[in-house]
């Protein structure tokens, strides 16, 4: 990849995991040591990121292991295991471009289990600290890297079949790459509201809905990177949505898909389109 490229493919991930959308970013110094910050990409969601000329893009495996289920009576505290994983390919093109992705151009693959706690704090509000521990791997080189986040999100819900989603969410990750690198760390806070409309329509036996949501993230701490690249900073970001929701969720493989949708988010030059399945607090 051209030396150029590569420091366009580092900027998006600048952005990215300030921001709190899902990419990763690379630049290969003199040593031929990857300083792709791949490691990010496993906190954010499926999509395509574009800073300037570069694109990113992502997919991203939620996966989900309900073990105890909260009691909103009793306010008894349920848990959840966590398993989140993350394939990364950087492509240079326009982010409107139709991408020739094949499994092959995978560059980065990221886990990191974790637990959650589902805290009823009301009868329609749950509060879910979660912490989350793993590994990351640059597929190009022999470059990998230990992966920590920890946090907390927050939702509620009001009206007849849950119309209005609200919530919020703090989070803190740290990389600690090999290979000499830098170890780097970043904050995010995240506010939204999600409105249902309930519809006549059916699919899969279940009954369908249309969503409209508005996500607003600030970011922190932002990742270190070399000093010619630290005039460029993203304090906010902002993401419009829209989706198709079921009336209840399909369970596959551990992951409970309660709608399908599409998400616009810009923050200056950066944007990205993405792709999600439920309401992200």
């Amino acid at each position: 990849m051209p030396v150029k490229s590569q420091l366009l493919c580092k900027l998006v991930l600048t952005s990215l995991a300030m921001f709190g959308v899902s990419s990763a970013q690379a630049q290969v110094p003199d040593d031929g040591v990857s300083s792709f910050n791949y490691s990010y990409s496993i906190f954010v969601g499926t999509g395509a990121y574009q800073f300037n000329d570069s694109t990113i893009y992502i997919v991203r495996v939620p996966v989900e292991l309900d073990l105890v289920e909260p009691d909103f009576e009793q306010g008894k505290v349920g848990y959840r295991l966590l398993l989140p994983m993350s394939v990364g390919v950087a492509n240079i093109n326009e982010i409107d471009d139709i991408p020739d992705i094949r499994f092959s151009d995978a560059q980065t693959f990221a886990v990191t289990p974790g637990i959650e706690l589902l805290i009823p704090i009301r009868r329609n509000w749950l509060l879910k600290p979660y912490m989350q521990a793993g590994v990351g791997w640059d597929m190009t080189t022999s470059a990998r890297s230990g992966i920590f986040g920890a946090g907390s999100r927050v939702r509620g819900w009001y009206g007849r079949d849950q119309r209005l989603l609200v919530g919020g969410e703090f989070l803190w990750a740290r990389n600690s790459p090999n290979k000499g690198l830098p170890t780097s760390s970043f904050s995010r806070w995240g506010l939204g509201a999600e409105y249902k409309i309930p519809t006549k329509w059916y699919a899969f036996g279940r009954n369908l809905s249309l969503h409209g949501r508005v996500l607003q993230y600030f970011f922190g701490n932002p990742v270190n990177f070399e000093d010619q690249l630290d005039e460029f900073k993203v304090k906010y970001s902002t993401e419009l949505g829209i989706s198709v929701g079921l009336d209840k969720p399909i369970n596959i493989f551990g992951y409970k898909f309660r709608q399908g949708g599409i998400g616009f988010e810009r923050a200056g030059e950066y944007k990205a389109i993405k792709l999600f399945t439920t309401f992200p607090f």
